[in-house]
């Protein structure tokens, strides 16, 4: 008897624990949502301690009434959010899930309550950095290897005609040392193509160097001039440019499991790596394991526009136009998802979501 009596105090001790926790009575629940969100500015972000941004401030409004329901409110990197929307062990997302063809068979989708890009961010070079940079790079040997080069086959075409040319053609080319240097006058005359004409071989040996020097010249100067610009080009990208396959051949970082990972693997960018959370993206390029971000649009603008120490720029570029929406488990009931999706539309549709939009600075998108 004491034993049933224990185990009843016990039991009636866990249970007000439980729902005090809620200010909520047993009576008063019905039923509990795993609300799950990962860290995303400005759509949800922490300030303070307290949840805040676009994407939560709707989901505050559309649940505003419901007064006997529980939501239990997890963090999770955005591969696991998906992860457990797929399994069930989430029943909502409220982070801002762009809309896909692969996503949608595998979880359900709330209407789009925002359209955007995704977009590139860099890092940022003030043009007394560019000078140290290109400083920096004429003094590296790199360049300085294709200097030399340039001037031993220079140097070595010179030499070849005014073998030729000393002995039959001595009042241009003449004997000795300041023979040979009219030699690599000559050749550097003839690669340039500016042709002075002040050094002419007259010699059968000297015009058939010529000949072989002028079409090699032309090859040669196009790969030297390609080699030193490639040496010259500084890390940072060239910002004017709207197109994004003009950014292949750098180093693209993202998140993993966004859609922008999959529009770019679809899209054949294979320099591309992966990360785990936004915060460590920012941190690959901050310390320079990648060249580009590439993420929506919004969130690297939020980004840049919070950065006090102006580390960053954004890119002139967009692709890969997305719809934003809460994302459901399809295990959940389709009477709750179609509830949530009515009250968003409501929203959205108000004077109030431009001012809310406004306050985070995404109204100029819309």
């Amino acid at each position: 008897m004491k034993t049933v009596c224990f185990l009843i105090l016990f039991l009636s001790l866990i249970s007000s624990n439980i729902y005090a926790k809620d200010d909520l009575s047993p009576e008063q629940v019905k039923d509990t949502i795993i609300v799950g969100y990962n860290i995303n500015p400005p759509f949800v972000f922490r300030e303070n301690n307290k949840l805040k941004g676009v994407s939560y401030r709707l989901w505050e409004r559309v649940i505003r009434n419901e007064k006997n329901t529980v939501f239990e409110y997890v963090q999770l990197p955005l591969d696991s959010l998906l992860n457990g929307l797929k399994t069930g062990t989430i029943d909502v997302g409220i982070s801002p899930l762009t809309i896909t063809s692969e996503r949608i068979k595998q979880i359900d989708f709330s209407v789009p309550y925002y359209i955007a890009y995704s977009g590139g961010m860099i890092n940022y070079s003030s043009n007394y950095k560019k000078m140290l940079e290109i400083t920096s790079t004429i003094f590296s040997w790199k360049f300085l290897k294709i200097i030399i080069s340039l001037l031993l086959i220079i140097t070595f075409f010179g030499f070849l005609v005014w073998i030729f040319e000393r002995k039959d053609n001595k009042e241009q080319f003449g004997d000795g040392i300041y023979g040979l240097l009219h030699g690599i006058w000559w050749s550097v005359v003839t690669m340039t193509t500016v042709g002075y004409g002040d050094k002419t071989p007259k010699t059968f040996g000297g015009r058939t160097i010529s000949l072989i020097w002028m079409f090699i010249g032309i090859i040669l100067l196009s790969t030297i001039t390609a080699s030193i610009t490639s040496t010259l080009t500084i890390k940072k990208l060239e910002v004017s440019s709207e197109e994004i396959i003009s950014y292949k051949k750098y180093r693209i970082g993202t998140v993993s499991n966004s859609a922008t990972e999959r529009w770019l693997m679809d899209n054949f960018y294979h320099n591309l790596k992966s990360y785990h959370t936004f915060k460590n993206l920012v941190d690959g390029l901050r310390n320079g394991e990648i060249d580009i971000v590439a993420y929506d649009e919004p969130v690297l603008r939020y980004e840049i526009k919070s950065d006090d120490k102006k580390e960053f720029e954004l890119l002139k570029l967009k692709y890969n136009l997305s719809m934003y929406a809460f994302g459901f488990s399809k295990h959940m009931d389709p009477e709750k998802q179609q509830l949530i999706s009515t009250r968003s539309l409501e929203i959205i549709e108000g004077s109030g979501w431009k001012r809310l939009l406004g306050s985070f600075n995404l109204d100029e998108d819309n």
